[in-house]
C-alpha cells in the first residue's frame, strides 16, 4: 500500500449560485415600475399637501372674521365699487382689518399696528376702496418719550391678528416709481419689495404679468375675499384661494362654501 494514499474522503466543492439573465432583467423591471409609481404620485401628493395647508389656512381666516364679527357686528369691508356695483376680491383691506390700525388725526395718516409705516387715507382709498379700517383706534398724542408707550397702550383695543411672513406681501414687486407699502393677505408669492423670499402657491410666472390677480406685483397669488352681496354665502362673506392646476387649466377654487 503507497503510505502517501489516503483514504480519507476529499471535501465537498461549494458551488456559489449567479442572477441569471432571466432573473436580473425581472428585478430590473419591478424597479422600473417601482420607481415610476414614485414618480408619478409625487405631484399627486405635493398637489394635496398645497391642498392642506390652504384648507388649515382658510379655516384660520373664517374663525378670525368670524371673531371680527363678534366684535363689531359687522364682517370687514371689502373693495366694493359702488359705479361698477361689484368687488374686487383680489385687492382688498382684509390684513389690516384683522392686524388692525391707530388713527393718527392730526396727520391724517394711518398706521398699521404691526408695522414702522404711515399709510395715507387717499393711498389706502385708491388700492382698497375705503378711507380707513373700522378695527382702528385713535393716537393719543405724546411727547417723544411716551409716544411709544401710548400707541402700545391703544393697540391693545384693537382685535389683533398675527400673521406669519409668509402669509402675507407687499402689493408691490419692486421699489419703483408709485411704491406704497401695502400689505394683502397671500395664498403664495414670489417676492416683495421687502425682499422677502415668495412661499406658498404663488401665481404662475409664465402668465403675462398684467393676467396677475395683482399685476403690481406678478406672482402674488392673494385670498380673494368678498363681504358685499356674496355669491356664495348671502349674508355672510365669501372667502376662497385659487390654486393654479397648469398654463391652460381652470385653477382649483378652495373656498368657504
Amino acid at each position: 500500500m503507497n503510505p502517501t494514499h489516503s483514504s480519507a474522503p476529499r471535501p465537498a466543492v461549494q458551488r456559489t449560485h449567479a442572477f441569471t439573465l432571466i432573473e436580473l432583467l425581472v428585478v430590473i423591471s419591478i424597479i422600473a415600475v417601482l420607481a415610476g409609481l414614485v414618480v408619478g404620485l409625487a405631484p399627486m401628493a405635493n398637489k394635496r399637501m398645497k391642498e392642506a395647508r390652504i384648507r388649515t389656512e382658510l379655516a384660520a381666516l373664517v374663525g378670525a372674521i368670524e371673531a371680527y364679527k363678534a366684535k363689531f357686528g359687522v364682517y370687514p369691508p371689502d373693495n366694493y365699487d359702488p359705479v361698477r356695483k361689484q368687488s374686487n376680491p383680489a385687492r382688498h383691506g382684509l390684513f389690516y382689518e384683522l392686524t388692525g390700525v391707530l388713527v393718527d388725526n392730526q396727520q391724517r395718516v394711518l398706521l398699521p399696528a404691526d408695522d414702522g409705516i404711515t399709510l395715507s387715507p387717499d393711498v389706502f382709498l385708491n388700492y382698497f376702496g375705503r378711507e380707513g379700517v373700522l378695527n382702528s383706534a385713535p393716537r393719543i398724542p405724546g411727547t417723544q418719550a411716551d409716544q411709544a408707550r401710548l400707541d402700545r397702550e391703544q393697540k391693545k383695543r384693537l382685535m389683533r391678528r398675527e400673521f406669519k411672513p409668509g402669509q402675507f406681501a407687499e402689493i408691490f414687486r419692486n421699489r419703483s416709481p408709485g411704491y406704497v407699502d401695502l400689505e394683502v393677505l397671500a395664498v403664495g408669492y414670489s417676492g416683495d419689495a421687502s425682499g422677502k423670499k415668495g412661499s406658498g402657491v404663488p401665481w404662475p410666472p409664465a402668465v403675462a404679468p398684467n393676467q396677475h390677480p395683482i399685476p403690481t406685483n406678478p406672482g402674488l397669488n392673494p385670498w380673494r375675499y368678498v363681504s358685499t352681496n356674496p355669491t356664495n354665502n348671502p349674508g355672510r362673506f365669501d372667502l376662497w384661494a385659487e390654486l393654479p392646476t397648469g398654463r391652460t387649466s381652470p385653477p382649483l377654487i378652495i373656498g368657504n362654501w
